[in-house]
């Protein structure tokens, strides 16, 4: 099999022919793809803090004005920590708790010898009428650090640099791998990595910016590192999978995959860059360049073309809303993945890295994708049957499954 090196360097060579040098030169910003961030309606404080405490009061009074508005305007608002690199460039990476779930700080602990630094626990949950049955959420970790100058005297900081602070790491390239107790380096995989990261950043000509991988023993792990310490995972990643974050951080939690995760790397690299408004764009670009799960694009384009053979009647306006009849959420999230790929793909050797953009600034409305595709993938039909006849031609040549 031809490996992804040696086609991600065909489509450079393809890439350079295609492209003028003003779009070449171009830096933009992705619009992120997770949920809209949504403030607790309310933060409790369990009985277990005692607020008469001067410490734990003003921390649990940071912690709430922060949960009010928890966004990037912490640090203009004097409440996130920017006296470190990571904290003043990074700042919260467990922006995905906050789903309007009530809040309840359960824990303002000493985070060692002295009072400087205090370790701050906050469950989101929700409970019925009735008390009697809970939701739980997440289950959030954030340091406070008293500093000068502060609103509240401490400022919130980050846990992962405090949390990682001992992991064994190797770099190669433009890549950080960092290894969570029991995982070790793997030189080949890391090699592959740090190529692969080489290849994309040439052929979407992106900044060459610096990525750190974590490579942990599962996404519990992985998600423990950022200060995550609950959150629910899909059952059928089995508790293994990857996550690209921002700041060039990228969670690896699948060991057999190790550093080789590299769907999550190619996040990483055009994430902050190359501009996307749909889902179907970030998730079909990362999957055509590095497959899904451990598994190479071929392999998905085959599952795609398996799930197409067992549902007769299957349109792609249906995978494009995540609705495929009795299919199960596996199915759905490797059929919206391939067809990603498969359009990526196809607007790729038509326009080029032209036409991936203008691809990525479509919307994610399932009805507005639709409408546009056509023209998109150069369709001498705009119907909808017609775009449903190529998805699954081009599904059975990608995948050599008729």
């Amino acid at each position: 099999m031809t490996s992804m090196i040696a086609i991600l360097s065909r489509h450079v060579l393809r890439f350079r022919r295609l492209v003028v040098t003003a779009l070449v030169l171009a830096t933009f910003v992705i619009t992120d793809e997770a949920h809209t961030q949504v403030a607790p309606p309310t933060v409790s404080v369990s009985f277990g803090i005692d607020t008469t405490f001067t410490d734990v009061g003003d921390v649990v009074r940071l912690v709430r004005a922060y949960l009010a508005n928890p966004d990037s305007s912490a640090r203009s608002r004097g409440l996130w920590s920017a006296a470190t690199d990571f904290d003043r460039n990074v700042g919260d990476l467990t922006t995905d708790v906050y789903q309007g779930f009530p809040a309840t700080i359960v824990g303002v602990a000493s985070d060692g010898p002295g009072d400087s630094v205090y370790v701050v626990r906050v469950l989101y949950a929700r409970a019925d009428s009735t008390g009697g049955h809970i939701s739980p959420l997440a289950f959030q970790r954030l340091y406070a650090v008293r500093e000068s100058g502060a609103p509240f005297r401490f400022r919130l900081s980050g846990a992962l640099p405090r949390l990682t602070h001992g992991w064994e790491r190797r770099s190669k390239g433009q890549v950080t791998f960092w290894y969570a107790p029991g995982q070790h380096p793997n030189p080949a995989k890391i090699s592959y990595a740090s190529t692969f990261v080489d290849s994309v950043v040439a052929l979407f000509h992106v900044p060459a910016n610096h990525l750190d991988m974590y490579v942990a023993g599962s996404m519990e792990e992985a998600l423990r590192a950022i200060g995550v310490d609950f959150f629910p995972e899909a059952s059928a990643d089995r508790g293994r999978g990857g996550r690209g974050l921002r700041g060039g951080i990228v969670l690896a939690g699948n060991p057999g995959i190790g550093e080789g995760y590299v769907h999550e790397l190619v996040h990483a690299i055009l994430g902050p860059t190359f501009p996307s408004r749909s889902s179907l764009f970030a998730e079909g670009v990362a999957t055509w360049l590095g497959g899904s799960r451990g598994r190479t694009p071929q392999e998905i384009y085959a599952r795609l073309r398996q799930i197409q053979v067992a549902h007769p009647t299957l349109t792609l306006g249906q995978v494009l809303s995540y609705d495929i009849p009795n299919g199960t959420p596996e199915d759905q999230t490797d059929a919206f993945y391939a067809t990603g790929a498969l359009i990526v793909d196809t607007v790729y050797r038509r326009a080029g890295i032209t036409g991936l953009r203008a691809l990525a600034q479509l919307n994610r409305d399932p009805n507005t994708l639709q409408a546009a595709l056509p023209t998109q993938l150069g369709l001498a039909s705009s119907d909808h049957s017609a775009l449903d006849r190529w998805w699954r031609a081009e599904a059975a040549q990608k995948s050599g499954v008729r």
